[in-house]
C-alpha cells in the first residue's frame, strides 16, 4: 500500500527543524519562537536545550536570544567541501570567456604555489600555452598574488622568509615591490600580472571567498599582451 510522504514525518523532528530554520534567519527569543510556531513553551524549551547541549545552537544571556551554534557552521563547511567546485565554476568561466574572448581558469593554492584546476579556453590562431594543470609561483602570478594579498600579516611574513625568489622575466618584481602591491590588490579587489612569469603574457585574477571569508579559489583570465589594451 502506498502511503503519503507525511506518514513518515516524525513530528518532534519536524518541530525541531522548524525552530532551527527560524533561528537561521535571525536570532530569536523563546517568546518569538512560541509566537511563530504555536508550540507549547515546555516543548520549545526541551528542543532548544537539546540543540544548545549538542552545540547546534548557542544562547546569548544578555539578549535572551538563541542563535546558530558551531555545529551549523561545521555542517555548512562540510557541504561546501563536498561540492564539485570545478563543475560549479564551468558556467562562470564560460561567461567570462564569452565576454572577453580569452582563456579563463579556476585556481587553488597548494602551499606556496598556485594550481590551475579548471579551464574554459578559446581557439585562436595565435594563442598562449594552456595553464590548465600547471603550477605557478604565487609572487609571479595574478592568482597567486590574490592569495597572498588576503593572507594575514604573520602568513605574509612567513611567506617572504621561506619562498625561493626566481626572476623569470625582466618584469618579475622584487620582494619589496610585491609587498607594496599586496595592499593595492586588497583595496581594489583584483590582481594584474604583466609578463612577470612569461614574457608577453598578461593575466588578471579575482578572489573567490568561502563561507568564512577566506580566499579558497581565484578566477583568472590569461591572454597575450598584444591583445590586451594598455589602459
Amino acid at each position: 500500500m502506498h502511503r503519503d510522504k507525511s506518514f513518515y514525518v516524525i513530528q518532534n523532528v519536524d518541530y525541531a527543524l522548524r525552530i532551527l530554520l527560524l533561528i537561521e534567519k535571525e536570532p530569536r527569543t523563546m517568546e518569538d519562537l512560541q509566537r511563530e510556531t504555536g508550540l507549547k513553551p515546555d516543548r520549545i524549551e526541551r528542543i532548544l536545550a537539546t540543540f544548545v547541549d549538542r552545540e547546534w545552537l548557542s544562547y546569548h544571556e544578555e539578549s535572551g536570544r538563541y542563535m546558530l551554534g558551531v555545529r551549523c557552521f561545521e555542517l555548512g563547511r562540510a557541504y561546501f567541501q563536498h561540492l564539485d567546485v570545478r563543475n560549479l565554476a564551468k558556467p562562470v568561466l564560460r561567461d567570462v570567456v564569452e565576454k572577453l574572448k580569452e582563456n579563463a581558469y579556476l585556481t587553488t593554492r597548494i602551499g606556496y604555489e598556485v594550481l590551475y584546476i579548471e579551464k574554459y579556453e578559446v581557439e585562436k590562431e595565435v594563442g598562449i600555452l594552456s595553464r590548465f594543470g600547471r603550477v605557478l609561483p604565487m609572487y609571479a602570478s595574478a592568482s597567486g598574488k590574490i592569495f597572498l594579498a588576503f593572507f594575514d600579516e604573520r602568513e605574509i611574513e612567513d611567506y617572504f622568509k621561506k619562498v625561493k625568489w626566481v626572476r623569470y622575466t625582466q618584469n618579475t618584481k622584487e620582494p619589496e615591490e610585491v609587498k607594496r602591491e599586496l595592499k593595492e590588490i586588497r583595496e581594489r579587489g583584483f590582481s594584474v600580472n604583466l609578463g612577470e612569469y612569461e614574457e608577453d603574457v598578461v593575466s588578471i585574477a579575482a578572489p573567490v571567498f568561502d563561507y568564512a571569508g577566506k580566499v579558497s579559489y581565484t578566477v583568472s583570465v590569461v591572454a597575450p599582451a598584444y591583445r590586451v589594451p594598455k589602459e
